[in-house]
């Protein structure tokens, strides 16, 4: 049993079934229950059967009829991406599960790349990797869990091309002559354009582009993605926390002087609910305000006194500074 690709949840609801002959020392499973997950992503699963069933089979007995002059003229179009993608002549390229190295091929002989591998799906991948290349890869896999680690060994800023049927111009443009559509025992992944992104983007990729072409009348789609340099996450948090501390800091050196608060955005409502000055009252002119108390301390729309003003802002800071001095307010402003 496997968990859904896209978004890493486990379903137990079976679509439909489909059942097959499997020919005598074939490695292919005898039935596929596809599922649909809550996300949205379809996928096939059988509980008897694994990936290295999977890598055995695709090494023995997958490729006739496979290489023809659609699939020539895709890897002709892939190397010239790689090659205005690469920084250099030395960039670290693999093509994961290309075959026979095909594309290696023309990498090395026609752009001279000089550090371009060519890897089964199920063998070790190098470290530190420029552009990796997954040409109609993804819709074969089992265990995406694995792939999508060996993924993380495409260095930060690193990109990858990765080439699949696309699932929902299939199902809106295959003519009825084609009974099953894409749905059989090897195309196991059935990846929409949401279904694609958010699972790549799980895994630490951008989408940067993408286009759609055809190949064997079939719909497919091209896209480009590429690691994040940072965690999104732990850099925001890390930037928020160090900033909301120092203007906390400064509340706090205001010790018990009396003062008027101007503005009640929301970063100034953060750094208050970590340390109230002496305020006296706060002024906001945005009439959501008008009669309001927070912290059992009055809103007001104007200055009636001469009490210091602190400003706790961020992008609006310059503008209020403007807008109080504009309409003859004198107090001293203390920014935070």
């Amino acid at each position: 049993m496997r968990n859904c690709p896209s978004c890493g949840n486990y379903t137990d609801t079976c679509a439909w079934r489909m059942d097959f002959l499997v020919p005598f020392e074939f490695t292919q499973p005898q039935y596929l229950a596809w599922r649909k997950c809550a996300c949205g992503m379809i996928y096939a699963d059988n509980e008897t059967i694994t990936q290295a069933d999977y890598d055995k089979y695709y090494r023995e007995r997958y490729g006739y009829g496979v290489n023809d002059e659609q699939q020539q003229q895709r890897m002709d179009s892939r190397a010239y991406l790689v090659n205005e993608l690469a920084r250099d002549r030395d960039a670290r390229i693999v093509d994961f599960g290309g075959g026979e190295g095909g594309l290696k091929h023309i990498l090395e002989k026609r752009y001279y790349m000089r550090d371009v591998h060519s890897v089964g799906a199920g063998d070790h991948i190098p470290h530190n990797i420029d552009i990796l290349i997954a040409e109609h890869v993804l819709e074969h896999v089992y265990d995406m869990r694995e792939v999508m680690l060996k993924f993380r060994n495409v260095k930060p800023g690193g990109v990858v091309i990765v080439d699949v049927p696309d699932a929902e111009r299939i199902a809106e443009e295959l003519p009825p002559e084609m009974p099953i559509l894409d749905y059989h025992q090897k195309h196991i992944n059935h990846f929409s354009f949401a279904d694609m992104v958010g699972m790549m983007n799980r895994h630490g990729f951008s989408l940067q582009r993408f286009f759609s072409y055809e190949e064997r009348f079939m719909p497919c789609r091209c896209y480009i993605f590429r690691r994040r340099v940072i965690d999104v996450f732990e850099s925001s948090r890390a930037y928020v926390e160090k900033n909301v501390a120092e203007k906390v800091k400064k509340l706090k050196a205001l010790g018990d002087k009396p003062v008027i608060v101007w503005g009640l955005g929301d970063i100034a409502l953060h750094c208050l609910s970590q340390h109230m000055p002496n305020v006296m009252y706060f002024v906001d002119n945005d009439p959501a305000y008008e009669g309001a108390v927070v912290a059992d301390t009055p809103v007001l729309d104007s200055v009636e006194d001469d009490y210091p003003i602190v400003i706790i802002a961020q992008s609006q800071k310059k503008k209020l500074i403007e807008n109080i001095r504009s309409i003859g307010v004198k107090n001293r402003i203390i920014e935070i």
